[in-house]
């Protein structure tokens, strides 16, 4: 089996949440963070390799991964959390694991540990975790689906061909990191730094088996601002015995 490495993507301000405290270091309501959730269930999932993209203060994440990780860990540092896209911290996710199958990991959703294991399980170039449905706001990250197959990917993609939201879950296998890394140089060579990861998934459709992974509407909450903090709430509390409390520590392990 390939080695895998989750990488969690934590570099962002986080202005709508108050841009005070990175996102994923929130308490979900009456829970723990994010982030302590999304260790936990990359714990249960059996992912023991750990890669964090840092940039907004980037020492409170560190600390905090230090003292809830149990296995392998290492960060990076995106210097331009603050003025480009996050396909740059993709990116240097990429850069930094050159061995591995990479999960990629949004670090400001709720997301049962199952989904893990199903991306990590499912055949394909690029797998997307993605919620099929057919209401959407114009913020979602909105995927046109043929069966298991993706055919677009995009916050613009038009209403009609939406068949779900991507969740802010995906793995890129060897030859999936090496477009994208293609890809990522040609945009940074014209100055286009302001996408998002998934604008360059967009760009590899044609070139790469690109599977989506369903995912129920009762395992997956993105919090984008502080009004939607309730049904993430709610996810954790319906699925509470899911994730691993506490997480052992490296002294523990």
């Amino acid at each position: 089996m390939a080695r895998v490495r989750a990488a969690v993507l934590a570099a962002g301000m986080s202005v709508r949440m108050g841009g005070v405290t990175p996102k994923t270091l929130t308490p979900v309501e009456d829970h723990k963070s994010f982030l302590h959730y999304i260790l936990a269930g990359l714990h249960r999932a059996g992912i023991e390799d750990l890669l964090v993209v840092t940039g907004f203060k980037p020492s409170l994440i560190e600390a905090f991964v230090t003292e809830n990780w149990h296995g392998e860990v290492a960060f990076v540092f995106n210097a331009r959390y603050a003025s480009w896209g996050n396909f740059h911290s993709a990116r240097m996710a990429i850069d930094q694991s050159p061995q591995s199958e990479l999960l990629l990991v949004n670090s400001d959703i709720v997301i049962h540990p199952d989904v893990f294991r199903s991306v990590v399980d499912a055949p394909g170039d690029l797998v997307l975790a993605v919620q099929q449905r057919t209401a959407f706001d114009t913020e979602e990250m909105r995927v046109q689906l043929d069966t298991d197959r993706v055919l677009s990917i995009g916050k613009d993609l038009a209403l009609k061909q939406s068949h779900g939201e991507f969740v802010g879950v995906s793995l890129l296998r060897h030859e999936a990191a090496r477009a994208y890394a293609e890809t990522a140089t040609d945009l940074e060579w014209r100055a286009e730094t302001t996408l998002y990861y998934e604008d360059v998934y967009s760009r590899l459709l044609g070139r790469l088996d690109v599977r989506a992974v369903p995912v129920s509407e009762d395992r997956y909450a993105e919090v984008d601002n502080p009004d939607e903090m309730g049904p993430a709430g709610e996810i954790l509390t319906r699925h509470r015995d899911a994730w691993p409390d506490p997480v052992m520590t490296k002294a523990e392990s």
